[in-house]
C-alpha cells in the first residue's frame, strides 16, 4: 500500500505511479532555488487508532461527508493540532495485518485512505502555516488519487474537482500543488484519453505558465510535461504549444539563473522540429580531431546520447552493437556523444565493449556532461536519446532503440546481413524473420 506521507520530499514524476509522496518543502526550496531537498525526519507517535464502525463513507459535494457508520478509522477527538493529525496519518498508514485476504486487505486500504481525506479535512480547518497548508492539500489529493485507484465510487469525480479547486486557488502555494497533482494525473491517464481531454489538460498547463511567476518550479514543470509530450502518441503538437507559449515568458525573466536555462527549452523546440528536418551536428570526437558530417551522407545513422552512468544506455549497447554488425555493411552507421564528465571513462567503457563507431566529447571541462554543445543546441535533459537520421540526413525517429532501431533499419536497408548469425541478438532474427502466414 502507498505510504501517505507529507514529510518525504519528490519531484515532478514522469513515470505513472499509483501516488506520488510530496512534500510542500519541495516546493518552498524550489522557490529559493534550492535543488537538494531534505527529507524532514519523523517521531513515532504513540496514539493507537481507535476500533472501526462498519457501513461505507458517503462522497457528497467536495469533500467527505462520513455518516453515521462510516468505514473508517476515529479520529480521536484530542487531536487538535496539524503535528498531531500528521502524526496519526503516519501510525494507521503503518498498519497492515498480513494474514488478511486480498478482498479484505482492499477493503483495509480503502478505509485508510478515506480516513486520510477525513484527517485532511480536519487539518484544512485549522490555522496553518503555508507549507502545512499545501501539505494538507496534497494529503488529500494523495488519498482520493489512491481512492481512485482502488475503484471508490466518485473518487474521480472528487480528485478532478479538488484539483481544479487547487490550482485555482488565491494562494500559490496551494496552486502549485494543485498543479503538480495535476501533471502527474495527465502522466498516469494520457494514453486512456481521447485527444479532447488530451487538451483540456494541457491547455490547464498552458494556463497556469502564462499566469504564475517564472519560478524554478513553473520552469522544471515546464520542461517536465514537454519532455512527456515529446514523448507520446499525440503530444508533439501539444509540446510545441507549450514551448511557443512558455518560452518568451521564460526568456524575459528577472530570475537570472531562468534566463540562463532558458537555452535549454530553445533546444528542447529545436528538437521538437528535427522529425522531417536536417539535423546539425558538430564537435571534438574522443580522439581530438573535429567530425566532418558530411562524411555520413548517404548513410543511414543513429545519434546516440549517451553516459557511462547512464544503466539504460549500457543495457542497449549490446542490441546496438549486433545492429550494427548486421548492417553495418548495408550502410547504417552509429554516432555516439558522449555525456561523460571524465574523458578516461568514456574510453575505458568503449575500449572495455569494442564499440567501433566515432563518439564526439567536449574538450572544454565547462562544456561536458549535460553542458555538451550538442545536448544544449537539442535541449536533451534525459538519456539515453537516440536519433535515426536517413541517407539525405533527414531524422527519421526521435527515439529508435531496441525493437524499433531493428524495425526501422529493415524498412530502409532491407534484411540484414547474415554472415554472422551465431552472433545477432534476437532482435535482428526477430525483425530479419517476416511473420508466419495464418
Amino acid at each position: 500500500m502507498p505510504h501517505f506521507t507529507v514529510l518525504q520530499s519528490a519531484p515532478i514524476r514522469t513515470q505513472p505511479s499509483w501516488f506520488a509522496a510530496f512534500a510542500v518543502s519541495a516546493l518552498l526550496s524550489l522557490i529559493a532555488g534550492v535543488q537538494q531537498i531534505e527529507t524532514t525526519a519523523t517521531e513515532t507517535n504513540t496514539t493507537q487508532p481507535a476500533t472501526t464502525q462498519s457501513a461505507t463513507t458517503q462522497l457528497t459535494g467536495d469533500e467527505y461527508v462520513p455518516s453515521k457508520t462510516a468505514d473508517i478509522f476515529e479520529i480521536p477527538a484530542e487531536l487538535k493540532t496539524y503535528q498531531q493529525l500528521m502524526e496519526y496519518v503516519q501510525e494507521i498508514d503503518r498498519l497492515e495485518n498480513d494474514k488478511l485476504s486480498l478482498k479484505e486487505k482492499h477493503a483495509h486500504h480503502q478505509k485508510v485512505a478515506r480516513t486520510v481525506v477525513a484527517i485532511a479535512e480536519k487539518s484544512l480547518t485549522l490555522k496553518l502555516q503555508p507549507e502545512q497548508l499545501g501539505s494538507s492539500i496534497s494529503l488529500k489529493l494523495q488519498a482520493l488519487g489512491y481512492l481512485q485507484k482502488l475503484g471508490e465510487p466518485k473518487a474521480d469525480i472528487l480528485l478532478a474537482k479538488a484539483i481544479q479547486q487547487s490550482i485555482s486557488d488565491k494562494n500559490s502555494i496551494v496552486r502549485m500543488v494543485g498543479m503538480k497533482h495535476l501533471v502527474e494525473s495527465g502522466f498516469n491517464h494520457w494514453a486512456d484519453w481521447d485527444p479532447v481531454e488530451q487538451k483540456k489538460w494541457v491547455t490547464k498547463i498552458i494556463k497556469y505558465v502564462q499566469q504564475e511567476e517564472t519560478g524554478p518550479f513553473q520552469f522544471d514543470l515546464t520542461i517536465k510535461v514537454v519532455e512527456f509530450l515529446g514523448d507520446v502518441v499525440g503530444g508533439e503538437l501539444f509540446a510545441k504549444e507549450l514551448l511557443a507559449k512558455a518560452l518568451p515568458r521564460f526568456q524575459q525573466s528577472d530570475n537570472p539563473n531562468i534566463l540562463s536555462a532558458a537555452s535549454k527549452l530553445e533546444g528542447t523546440l529545436r528538437r521538437l522540429n528535427l522529425p522531417g528536418n536536417k539535423i546539425r551536428v558538430q564537435g571534438k570526437q574522443l580522439d581530438g580531431t573535429s567530425l566532418d558530417w558530411s562524411t555520413y551522407r548517404g548513410k543511414v545513422v543513429l545519434i546516440d546520447y549517451w553516459a557511462t552512468w547512464c544503466a539504460p544506455c549500457r543495457a542497449e549497447v549490446p542490441n546496438l552493437l549486433n545492429l550494427y554488425d548486421a548492417y553495418h555493411d548495408k550502410g547504417f552507421d552509429v554516432l555516439g556523444i558522449s555525456l561523460d564528465v571524465k574523458q578516461e571513462q568514456a574510453e575505458q567503457y568503449i575500449q572495455q565493449e569494442k564499440i567501433p563507431w566515432a563518439t564526439l566529447f567536449a574538450e572544454d571541462k565547462s562544456q561536458r556532461g549535460w553542458q555538451h554543445p550538442m545536448a544544449v543546441y537539442y535541449g536533451i535533459s534525459g538519456i539515453p536519446r537516440a536519433i535515426l537520421v536517413d541517407r539525405d540526413g533527414t531524422v527519421i525517429h526521435m527515439n529508435a532503440r531496441g525493437r524499433i532501431l531493428a524495425e526501422e533499419l529493415r524498412k530502409i536497408l532491407g534484411e540484414p546481413v547474415a554472415n554472422l548469425p551465431g552472433q545477432r541478438d534476437s532482435l535482428v532474427r526477430q525483425v530479419s524473420n517476416p511473420p508466419l502466414s495464418d
